[in-house]
């Protein structure tokens, strides 16, 4: 049995089929101790992939399931990286779109925490320098990897012709007040532009 889960909600359905366990316990935990809901997310889906990938005797070493996770889902990946990773699935009879439909959201893991486990999922959001240079520089390195992949498809169509494309963007971020520009992650470190040097929150 997949511990107490007896709500009928993806999660609940999903925790029973797969017999997953004590599924309540560790969301309820983690939720407590600062874990996001999109850190849920993922951890919930790794456990969905983990145990399916251990029934029939896959191998799941350090990294692995992280690694076939991203190749299932990331926007990133390329078609062909996919569908490698959804054949090697099938080969051990799993059926990777039945894994991949039980997938959960972080909106079903805030619904679940909230409906199912009555859990006050309203956080104070406190943006600290490192969070958001993370989502920024995320952001970028995103960019790069979508401009590349189009380039290389672009020129199998035969619709550019370039040598070997190294794709690198740069953001800056000037103040229109003291006429100052710098990069973002420069920006960051200074803290202040001309116009001020009061100290801030660090």
């Amino acid at each position: 049995m997949a511990g107490n889960i007896g709500c009928e909600c993806k999660i609940g359905r999903v925790s029973r089929r797969r017999e997953l366990e004590d599924v309540d316990e560790i969301l309820k935990e983690s939720w407590k101790a600062g874990t996001s809901l999109r850190d849920l997310e993922k951890q919930y889906n790794h456990r969905v992939l983990e145990v399916t990938m251990r029934n029939v005797g896959m191998e799941t070493l350090q990294g692995e399931v992280k690694n076939l996770y991203q190749l299932l889902t990331d926007d990133d990946v390329s078609p062909g990286m996919r569908v490698e990773a959804q054949n090697r699935l099938e080969q051990h009879g799993i059926d990777s779109d039945s894994v991949t439909n039980d997938f959960v959201s972080y909106q079903t893991i805030r619904t679940h925490l909230q409906n199912c486990l009555e859990v006050d999922t309203k956080r104070e959001s406190r943006m600290t320098k490192s969070s958001g240079k993370n989502t920024v520089l995320k952001l970028l390195s995103r960019t790069e990897s979508i401009t590349n992949r189009t380039i290389e498809q672009l020129c199998s169509n035969n619709l550019l012709k370039i040598g070997s494309a190294d794709v690198t963007l740069s953001l800056r971020v000037a103040c229109t007040d003291c006429g100052e520009e710098y990069s973002f992650t420069r920006l960051l470190e200074r803290g202040h532009c001309s116009c001020s040097t009061e100290k801030l929150n660090t």
